[in-house]
Order: C-alpha cells, then structure tokens, then sequence
C-alpha cells in the first residue's frame, strides 16, 4: 500500500467513537502519519467551530471540509476558501415542508447555527457539538443564507420527507443525505464531499489518485468514490459496506478500525501493537 500525499478522514462513526472520544491511538496514528508528510484532512457535516478542538489535539494544519463539502476551511486560524450556500426559494420550500412535518431543524447561516425551537433532538445536538446556537424566527430574516440545514427525527419520517425532496428537486438544485439515521442534511445542489475533497485537491495541487479516505456514513459515499484508496468502516450500514471489498472495510470507530487503517499505510502495526492502549 502507498502512502497517499492526502489522508480525508471523516470524523463521527470513524475517528470519533461512539461516545464522541478520540482514542489514543487514533491520535497517535494520525500524528505519525502526518509526520511523514502526508496531509490529514478532516471531512465532516460539522461546522468548523465543532471540528476546531479535534483539530488542535491531532495537531492538523492542513484544509478542513465542512459542513459535507459546503463550506473548505483553508488553515489552522478558520479561514474560509470554499463556501456555497442554498438557493433562496429552494430553502423557503425545504423549511415549509419541515414545519408541516413537525420534526425539528437547525440551520447554519454561513458559520452561525440557528433554529427556531429547541427540541429535544436540538438540545441533544448542542450537547454533542458543544454549540448551544441561537433561536431564530426564520421568516424574520431578510435573505436566508443557508449554508445547510438538518432535519433531526427518526429515520422513517426522515426517509419520507428525502422522498419528497428528492422527487421536488433534482441533485443539481438540492443535495440530500443521510449522516446518520436522525440526521437528513440538505445543502446547495451538487454539494458533497467528494466536491470538498476535490477543492482541497486544488489548493494543495494534488491528484485525487493520489489521496485516501475513510468514512463510515452516506455522505461519505462522494468522497469514497472520489478518493484514489476508499475504506469503509465496519460499523457503517450494511448496505454501505456492500458497496466496498472485504479487503476495504475495517473495524468500527470504538475497534479503532481508522487507526488500524492508518497503521497499516505506515506498516508499522507489529510496533503500534505493542503500545499500551
């Protein structure tokens, strides 16, 4: 296996563990992987003031992907590169068919996470990211500027109202995915990670053939399927993993299946073997 010149590593599911931890040795691994010069990239839906302290304990520098692809973070202080937001109209529609729905939303207005009540699934995502947000009345706001939304409920309701937007709007209008199975997320059409992924490949004049990447969700796929050397998580769904080789799916994030990965293109397992865990 050749080391890639970029390592896209998606962050819940795959190096953050079920309860949100980093492991040690995922820590330690992409460390030594950055060390050889190889540039680790996060690649997330969060914004980048949720991915900020991860950032600093695996001591990164390189670009960030936000936000699934929306939004290019180009350095360790925050500096936007890369951001497209919804279309008006399309967004107006996306938040009337969610009130009808009753479930809850956020909105993120560029790097600003807004809502409009504060649910229990929106109190439970404050606690996780560490954002607390703000509530807003979203007819108050003159123009929209929605970087993304998520529409928080269970995966039934969330699966007929992506039916519903998916046969309202094409993918050249509206992007719809799954991050996890309470989360449908919605961004500007043809937005993903795999765009994200190939942004980075331009500010870092880098051939995607030459990049890996890990990820362990749906809106992982893009980039999965844009990157030169694509690994599935094992905890990721089972039709996901279907869509990879054996010899592609690893462990699942709380069996450090990144950091085995990572270990592997280091070839340096036997020793991380005997590191205390």
């Amino acid at each position: 296996m050749n080391l890639p010149k970029a390592l896209f590593l998606d962050m819940d599911g795959t190096i953050l563990r079920s309860d949100h931890s980093l492991a040690p040795r995922t820590i330690r691994a992409v460390k030594s992987i950055s060390s050889t010069g190889c540039i680790v990239c996060l690649a997330t839906g969060r914004s980048w003031e949720s991915v900020k302290p991860i950032y600093d304990i695996l001591e990164l520098s390189g670009p960030t992907i936000c936000y699934n692809g929306a939004v290019v973070i180009g350095n360790p202080v925050g500096d936007c590169v890369f951001e497209s937001t919804m279309n008006e109209a399309v967004a107006s529609f996306v938040i009337a068919e969610v009130r009808t729905s009753g479930c809850e939303m956020i909105a993120y207005r560029h790097r600003e996470l807004i809502f409009e009540r504060r649910g229990p699934e929106i109190k439970a995502y404050n606690v996780r990211t560490k954002l607390p947000g703000k509530i807003v009345d979203f007819d108050s706001l003159h123009t929209l500027e929605f970087t993304k939304i998520i529409v928080l409920s269970n995966q039934n309701t969330l699966a007929r109202l992506k039916l519903l937007l998916g046969n309202q709007f094409s993918n050249e209008v509206l992007s719809i995915t799954f991050s996890n199975s309470r989360f449908l997320e919605l961004m500007a059409g043809e937005i993903d990670k795999g765009k994200g992924l190939m942004e980075v490949c331009g500010i870092l004049n880098i051939a995607r053939e030459a990049t890996a990447a890990i990820g362990d969700g749906w809106n992982d796929l893009a980039m999965l399927e844009a990157t030169g050397d694509a690994w599935i998580m094992g905890g990721a769904p089972q039709a996901l993993m279907a869509k990879f080789p054996p010899n592609r799916i690893t462990l699942s994030a709380d069996q450090d299946g990144a950091a085995r990965v990572m270990e592997t293109m280091l070839q340096e397992i036997t020793v991380y073997e005997q590191l205390p865990r």
